[in-house]
């Protein structure tokens, strides 16, 4: 299997059209920086592997003509203007007929405007603030929005774990945290819960977190939601327990399980995921076994998004039977029924697919699946 290049920053691209009979699909991760993505991750893996089984057949039939797909992958760390310069060259230099990515929402929006302006089809694997795709005709994503996900939180503590009480703990500086704090709040309150204690932080001081606990301690409530990256959960959840707190938690789909499984203290936590392995469908269960065959491990969530935004991609390319971006794009809009990994999806109503939200706990240092919960 061909090992992709990573296209590192400042690095100049000779301009140059792709041939005919190839089709360029520009990949933005972010391989280097905080709570980034190592460049051997599932998204780059899944890229890899969805570019390799396409083209085994001899790609994509364009037009009744092969057409072999080439995936360009860009490193897009952790500077906010990186993805943007990026994603311009991939557009500009590369001549791509679509992007996938960038994951992060913070990322993802400004690369999405760019998108647009283009019209070139994006489609982000991950992102689910509503601004990605918003008035954007162009750009799609397959993650459930953070509306979707706040929302089925809340529905869970509520109607499942019956909680009347609820603490939040959130990283006010990330629109992501706190937009999903807000959303749930709402939520938990129409459906007859109170929110009993409003904590936040900011990331320069994501290290000490004993004040917000001890706030939430005499709060007394029966869930803690702690909608962050799992850099700041694994220390929450730690400090937690020694304070005494025996309260459950609930984390959102920043959640990283693998760091998350090296802390006890998550034990019996609950989190949102937008795909879990152990939900047994005919497309997952041929992902899982081409993606442990290749690689010898099992994909994350990230992985499943990234290989479901490649093949939502490939189905429009065939469907459009054009590599003209603004036919990809129409074709994208009639997507109905498609069946991804990571559930059915589909964009008749625009760039936000409806699916359902996943619910796993820590069980013995490990993700066990706990319930499905429909929009």
């Amino acid at each position: 299997m061909r090992r992709l290049q990573l296209v590192a920053a400042g690095v100049l691209v000779v301009a140059c059209r792709a041939p005919a009979s190839e089709i360029r699909i520009g990949l933005l991760v972010g391989a280097t920086g905080e709570h980034r993505l190592p460049p051997e991750a599932a998204m780059i893996q899944s890229a890899q592997l969805a570019e390799s089984l396409v083209n085994v057949p001899g790609g994509l039939m364009v037009g009744g003509v092969p057409h072999r797909v080439r995936i360009i992958l860009r490193d897009i760390g952790e500077q906010a203007d990186l993805a943007t310069s990026q994603a311009r060259d991939l557009l500009n230099r590369d001549s791509v007929v679509a992007l996938v990515g960038p994951q992060y929402s913070r990322d993802a929006i400004p690369v999405a405007s760019l998108a647009q302006q283009a019209r070139v089809p994006m489609i982000s694997p991950m992102s689910t603030h509503p601004e990605t795709t918003f008035d954007k005709p162009y750009v799609f994503r397959i993650a459930f929005m953070d509306d979707v996900q706040g929302r089925a939180l809340a529905s869970f503590a509520r109607e499942t774990l019956h909680a009347r009480r609820a603490a939040l703990l959130y990283d006010v500086a990330l629109d992501y945290s706190r937009n999903l704090s807000r959303i749930f709040a709402e939520e938990f309150t129409a459906r007859g819960g109170s929110v009993v204690s409003d904590q936040h932080f900011t990331s320069d001081q994501a290290e000490d977190f004993t004040a917000q606990l001890l706030r939430i301690k005499a709060s007394h409530p029966d869930v803690i939601f702690a909608p962050n990256f799992s850099s700041a959960d694994s220390i929450q959840l730690v400090q937690a327990r020694r304070l005494g707190l025996g309260i459950t938690f609930l984390g959102s789909d920043s959640w990283d399980p693998a760091s998350l499984r090296k802390v006890p203290d998550a034990e019996g936590a609950y989190y949102a995921v937008q795909w879990h392995f152990t939900v047994a469908t005919p497309e997952s269960n041929s992902y899982v076994a081409h993606y442990r065959q290749a690689y010898h491990t099992t994909p994350d969530a990230t992985g499943a998004s990234t290989w479901d935004a490649f093949q939502v991609l490939f189905a429009a390319i065939q469907s459009a039977g054009s590599l003209q971006p603004d036919s990809i794009q129409r074709a994208m809009t009639r997507t109905e029924g498609f069946r991804g990994v990571t559930g059915i999806l589909n964009y008749r109503n625009g760039g936000n697919p409806r699916k359902s939200v996943y619910i796993v706990r820590f069980v013995n240092g490990q993700e066990q699946f706990q319930q499905r919960i429909d929009p």
